[in-house]
C-alpha cells in the first residue's frame, strides 16, 4: 500500500454559494452594462459612444453565454477557480478599455472597478481573491496615468481609495476562509473524540470511491463495534467511557497510515477507510487494530472492500456491517428473506463496467443470449443453462479494477501493464461470482472465458478439453457479440464479417466446436425468419 494524495472532498454548500455567484455576475453585468448604455446615451456628445456602446452589447452578450453555461458543472469541475479568475479578469480589460475611451479616470466607469473586487470577496479564495485586487488596482492606476492630461492628485486619491476597498476585500476574503474552514471542520468532527463524525465520514468515503472508480483501485471499508461498551458506562461510568472512546481514536489513528481516516458513526461504533488497500492488506490492519485495541476492550470488526462486495457507500457498509454481525452472533450470512440470490451487487457492477468502458447497455445480455443459444445447440439444458446465462451476464465485471483509460480504447500496452491490468479482469471477475452461494460452477467459466483453444490465452493458458465447456461458449459468445457491437473507437461489424473472424480463428483462438454451434444457430435463425 503505497503513498497517495488525499482526495478532494466536495463541499456542498460552497457548491450551492459558487453556483449562486454565477447567476450574480451575471445579471449584475448585464445590469451595470445597461446603465453604461444610458450614460452614453445621455452624453451622446461626448466621443467614442457607437464604439462603447458595442463594448458593452458584447459584455452582456458574453454574460449571458456564461448563464448559460452548466453552473454546477463548471463549479465542481477542477477548471472552477481557472473559469472565474479569467472572468474576473475580462471584465477588468473590458472596464478598463472602456474607461479610456471615455477620457480616462474622470469617466465615471471608474467607479465599475470596485464591482470585480465585491465579486471575488465573495467566494474566491484567497490567493485569487488576492490576484484579482492587485490587477484590479494596477489596471485602473495604468489606464489614468496614460490618459491624456492625468490629473494626478486626483488619481492618487482614487488609487488610495480603490487599494483600501481592494484591502478590505482581501480581509474579508480571509475572514470568509477562515470561518468555512472552522465550520467544515467542526460540522465534520466528532467532538468528543476529533475523528470525522457519520456526515465527514460518509463525505470522504464516497470521495474515495470516486477516485478508486476512476483509477481501478481498491478501496476498503472496515466497520469497529465495541464489544460490551455499555457496561463500562454501567459501572464506571461516562466520563469513564467517554476517555475509553477517545482512548480507541488514539489507539487506531496510531497504527493507519496519514491518508487514511477514522469516523465515529455513532456510540461505540466506529469506521476506518483504507484508501489502495485490498481486502488481505484490510485484513491485517484489522488484526493489528484488534490485538492493540484487546489491551482495554475486545472489537468486532466487518470488512468490505471496493468492487469486490460493492461500488457505492451503502453496498459496501451494509456487506460490512453484515460481515460484522455474523462476526459478533457466530452465524453465516443469511440468503434473502424471498429464498431467492442476492444479485443486486452484480447487476451494478455490470452497469459500472458498461458506463466506464462505454460499451453498449445491452452488451451483457447479448453475450447470455448469444451463449445459451451455442449450449442449447451441444446439449446443455435445466439449471446448468441457467447458469451459463448468468455468466455471461457477468463475464466481465472484473473489468471494474481497470483504469478507464484502458477501458475506453485500445491503447497500446507494455508488457507489464497488460499482465497487471487486461489480464488479471477474469480472475477478479470469477472472484466476485465465487462470493455468491449457489453460483459455484461459473466461477471457473469466468475465470477462463478468455483462454485460447491453443494454449496462447490467460490467465493460466489452458489449452483444449482442458478449458471448462463454459468458458469455451463464453469466450466464442463474447467475441461475436463485441465485434458486432459498435464502440467508440470502431464500427460494429456485419453479421458475415464477424462469422468469417470466428472461422479463422476456430482452432486457434476459438473451440472449433462452438464456432459451428454458432454458426448453425445463426443460420438457423436467419432461416426461421
Amino acid at each position: 500500500m503505497g503513498q497517495q494524495q488525499p482526495v478532494r472532498i466536495v463541499d456542498l454548500w460552497d457548491v450551492r454559494l459558487r453556483m449562486a455567484t454565477v447567476r450574480f455576475g451575471v445579471w449584475i453585468t448585464v445590469a451595470i452594462c445597461g446603465a453604461g448604455t444610458l450614460y452614453c446615451v445621455a452624453t451622446w456628445e461626448a466621443g467614442n459612444r457607437p464604439l462603447i456602446i458595442g463594448l458593452l452589447a458584447v459584455a452582456i452578450t458574453g454574460s449571458l453565454a456564461v448563464g448559460a453555461l452548466d453552473a454546477e458543472k463548471i463549479v465542481r469541475s477542477r477548471w472552477r477557480e481557472p473559469f472565474f479568475i479569467t472572468w474576473s479578469i475580462i471584465d477588468i480589460s473590458f472596464i478598463a478599455t472602456i474607461e479610456a475611451l471615455d477620457g480616462g479616470a474622470r469617466s465615471p466607469i471608474s467607479f465599475v472597478y470596485v464591482i470585480p473586487l465585491i465579486f471575488a470577496a465573495l467566494s474566491y479564495p484567497l490567493p485569487a481573491v488576492c490576484a484579482i485586487s492587485a490587477l484590479d488596482v494596477a489596471a485602473a492606476v495604468a489606464v489614468g496615468a496614460l490618459a491624456r492630461n492625468p490629473e494626478w492628485t486626483y488619481l492618487a486619491f482614487f488609487a488610495a481609495t480603490l487599494g483600501c476597498t481592494a484591502f478590505l476585500c482581501v480581509w474579508q476574503a480571509r475572514n470568509h476562509e477562515r470561518q468555512r474552514r472552522d465550520l467544515a471542520r467542526v460540522s465534520r468532527t466528532d467532538s468528543l473524540t476529533e475523528s470525522l463524525n457519520r456526515r465527514g465520514f460518509e463525505e470522504r468515503l464516497d470521495a474515495e470511491l470516486g477516485e478508486s472508480a476512476r483509477g481501478g483501485r481498491p478501496l476498503t471499508l472496515v466497520l469497529i463495534d465495541l464489544d460490551e461498551f455499555k457496561a463500562v458506562n454501567d459501572t464506571l461510568g461516562h466520563a469513564a467511557g467517554d476517555e475509553l472512546l477517545c482512548w480507541v481514536v488514539e489507539t487506531v489513528r496510531g497504527s493507519l497510515r496519514p491518508f487514511d481516516a477514522i469516523g465515529r458513526l455513532g456510540g461505540d461504533e466506529f469506521a476506518i477507510l483504507l484508501p489502495g488497500a485490498a481486502r488481505a492488506d484490510a485484513l491485517e490492519v484489522a488484526a493489528r487494530v484488534r490485538e492493540m485495541l484487546s489491551k482495554r476492550i475486545s472489537a468486532t470488526m466487518g470488512v468490505a472492500t471496493f468492487p469486490l462486495d460493492g461500488t457505492n457507500r451503502e453496498e459496501l457498509h451494509r456487506r460490512a456491517d453484515a460481515e460484522l454481525y455474523s462476526a459478533k452472533h457466530g452465524s453465516k450470512l443469511l440468503p434473502t428473506g424471498d429464498g431467492r440470490r442476492d444479485l443486486s451487487w452484480a447487476a451494478s457492477l455490470a452497469q459500472t463496467v458498461e458506463r466506464r468502458a462505454a460499451v453498449p447497455s445491452d452488451h451483457p445480455s447479448e453475450v447470455a443470449r448469444y451463449a445459451t443459444a451455442i449450449a442449447r445447440r451441444l446439449g446443455w439444458e435445466g439449471e446448468e443453462l441457467s447458469l451459463l446465462g448468468l455468466a455471461g451476464m457477468l463475464h466481465d465485471v472484473g473489468k471494474v479494477t481497470l483504469p478507464e483509460r484502458i477501458l475506453r480504447g485500445p491503447e497500446l500496452l507494455s508488457p507489464e501493464e497488460h499482465d497487471l491490468h487486461v489480464r488479471s479482469h477474469p480472475v477478479v471477475g470469477a472472484e466476485l461470482v465465487s462470493r455468491v452461494d449457489g453460483l459455484e460452477p461459473t466461477v471457473a467459466w469466468i475465470r477462463h472465458s478468455h483462454e485460447n483453444w491453443d494454449g496462447s490465452g490467460y490467465p493460466d493458458g489452458l489449452r483444449g478439453d482442458a478449458i471448462p465447456s463454459g468458458a469455451r461458449i463464453l469466450h466464442v459468445a463474447e467475441a461475436y457479440a463485441s465485434m458486432t457491437s459498435r464502440r467508440a473507437y470502431r464500427s460494429a461489424m456485419s453479421a458475415d464479417t464477424a462469422l468469417g473472424e470466428l472461422r479463422l480463428g476456430a482452432g486457434m483462438q476459438f473451440d472449433p466446436v462452438c464456432v459451428e454451434a454458432l454458426e448453425a444457430h445463426l443460420t438457423g435463425s436467419a432461416e426461421a425468419a
